[in-house]
């Protein structure tokens, strides 16, 4: 069996249990969902979307932040469907996070289209055949685009997004034009604002749809990574 550890996550004696040696959550996942929050206010009221939700800490803090959200969330990877079926349980959230074990490239397999008024994803940061591949499975599933993409990601939000609903998503900067190119082949799809971080601790700046694409260049520089929102339209 792996060996698990439980990890305080100082808010409302919530705690995540994660595998000792394979992949665990990092300060990527607070700074989307400190994002999320910021956007969407503790008063929100509405039915979210979770692409792969690894072991839960952002829908656990989420659903615990704000009471009127409710949650689905899916995970490909075993290990850490369980995990995340533990750490929902123990927090006593599941009566407001539904987990399912599925395949975000099928999506349409097991959800209704228009079904949610946000989604939100911290997905694999590293195309497939880039960087340096762990010897854990959970670890290289999770960082890079083994079982499921950018586009998975992007045609997903397409698909279950009301109109009107808003999609988060974070990457590294580095995949920044790449992400601007993607989310133009979505004709429904409209990016609202981008923000950009140094670390958890350090926003670098925000650009809003209401200007200029270039305008997005002098960010990159100071930044590691951005948040992404976007907004479905008719």
């Amino acid at each position: 069996m792996p060996e698990i550890t439980l990890d305080d996550l100082q808010y409302d004696d919530l705690h995540l249990r994660q595998n000792k040696r394979g992949y665990r959550s990092t300060e990527d996942s607070l700074i989307l969902l400190y994002t999320i929050i910021k956007r969407l206010g503790f008063g929100y009221r509405g039915n979210a979307f979770e692409f792969g939700t690894g072991s839960g800490i952002i829908s656990l803090l989420l659903a615990a932040k704000l009471k009127n959200i409710t949650i689905t969330a899916i995970e490909i990877q075993e290990s850490l469907f369980e995990l995340a079926k533990e750490n929902i349980i123990h927090a006593g959230l599941e009566e407001r996070i539904v987990l399912i074990n599925a395949d975000g490239r099928k999506i349409k397999e097991y959800f209704n289209p228009q079904k949610f008024d946000c989604a939100f994803s911290n997905p694999p940061f590293f195309p497939k055949n880039i960087g340096k591949h762990s010897l854990s499975k959970e670890k290289l599933y999770a960082r890079h685009e083994m079982l499921s993409t950018m586009e998975d990601v992007l045609s997903a939000f397409d698909y279950l997004l009301k109109t009107q609903g808003t999609g988060f998503l974070i990457y590294p900067v580095a995949r920044l034009e790449e992400f601007l190119e993607k989310v133009g082949l979505h004709s429904l799809m409209k990016l609202s604002r981008i923000q950009f971080f140094k670390d958890i601790k350090n926003q670098s700046g925000t650009w809003k749809s209401s200007q200029d694409e270039l305008d997005l260049s002098k960010w990159t520089q100071k930044s590691k990574l951005f948040v992404a929102e976007i907004k479905k339209h008719l």
